[in-house]
């Protein structure tokens, strides 16, 4: 909001403004009836600054400030001139409501420009131009919603023991290769991704903008990971490098959406059973030896083009009723 001057510069300015206005309404002027006819526009140069500067309190303040030195000149004129306390009442009155109507439209902007900032850091790099055009012009709600979205997981398979093994730099190097094919697979399928935890990706399918057969959109964007995991290993291993490995996992439900964490630090997220099981789903892959598992919610949505193949039931932790899962081949 203060972008050339420093808060305490700007205070200073801002009372020297008022004081130098003040005392003009002491300096006689012919023909005036009183100096404040022609010196009371010059109290909106100091407010108009505070209010631009600190926004709605800063506003109010001034104007209050304003409205003590205004009247206080007219407390020491008031029993030569009674006919004008109307006049004074009137112009404190003004004070107050251009603070306030400046100050507010100040913040109301701030708040705004935080707003563009937050989603073009967040969704900047992992969404299409046109997906965050549609959040810019608010026509995605980001204050919280519940909807119902595809949520995949993807986590590197005996990443610890290689970070181990080789030198950060070449970790690094992998690491930073899998996450670029992969976050391009999910994207090119209509999936955003949410965050990178450790070798870990959440992404999500159907959220924030409305996305036709999610399920289907996300097992396909496994396929892909799978198929840019395989060439990403050729390229390692011509590198002297182990290949990597992955286990994906898929589920479909409802969730909780929105921009969640503390003003020191936030994003699009999103909380609700659906999202801890598939992660866990993810997990699983290790007990059937497979790469990518998905629910029977995310299964009903498909056909049977895509060849695949049932598991037990697994009881998994926080959830009732043991959980069908498929293997996809």
């Amino acid at each position: 909001m203060m972008p050339v001057i420093n808060r305490l510069s700007a205070q200073l300015l801002v009372g020297i403004l008022i004081g130098v206005v003040t005392l003009l309404h002491f300096i006689p002027l012919p023909g005036q009836l009183g100096a404040h006819f022609l010196h009371r526009e010059l109290f909106f140069f100091p407010l108009m600054l505070a209010a631009f500067w600190f926004g709605f309190k800063g506003g109010l303040f001034v104007a209050l400030a304003i409205s003590i030195a205004y009247a206080l000149y007219f407390a020491l004129h008031i029993g030569h001139q009674p006919d004008l306390m109307a006049t004074v009442v009137f112009q404190v009155l003004v004070f107050f409501a251009v603070g306030l109507m400046l100050g507010w439209l100040v913040d109301r902007q701030e708040k705004r420009r935080r707003e563009r900032d937050f989603i073009k850091d967040t969704f900047g790099k992992y969404v299409p131009e046109e997906l965050r055009e549609e959040i810019l012009n608010e026509r995605i709600p980001l204050a919280g919603e519940i909807r119902e979205v595809t949520v995949l997981f993807a986590d590197l398979r005996d990443f610890t023991s290689l970070v181990e093994k080789r030198p950060p730099q070449i970790v690094v190097q992998m690491i930073n290769r899998y996450f670029k094919e992969m976050s391009g697979a999910i994207r090119r399928h209509g999936g955003l991704v949410l965050q990178f935890i450790g070798d870990e990706i959440e992404a999500v399918f159907g959220a924030p903008l409305s996305l036709e057969n999610h399920p289907v959109k996300a097992v396909d964007a496994a396929l892909e990971m799978r198929h840019c995991l395989t060439l990403v290993n050729r390229e390692l291993v011509a590198q002297g490098l182990e290949p990597l490995r992955h286990g994906i996992g898929i589920h479909t439900g409802k969730v909780l959406a929105g921009h969640i964490g503390s003003p020191e630090l936030s994003s699009y997220a999103m909380v609700g059973k659906t999202v801890n099981l598939a992660a866990r789903i993810q997990d699983l892959n290790k007990r059937f030896n497979s790469d990518i598992l998905l629910s029977a919610e995310t299964r009903r949505s498909l056909g049977d083009s895509i060849p695949m193949a049932k598991e037990p039931p697994v009881r998994v932790r926080g959830v009732g009723n043991p959980v069908e899962l498929y293997r996809l081949l």
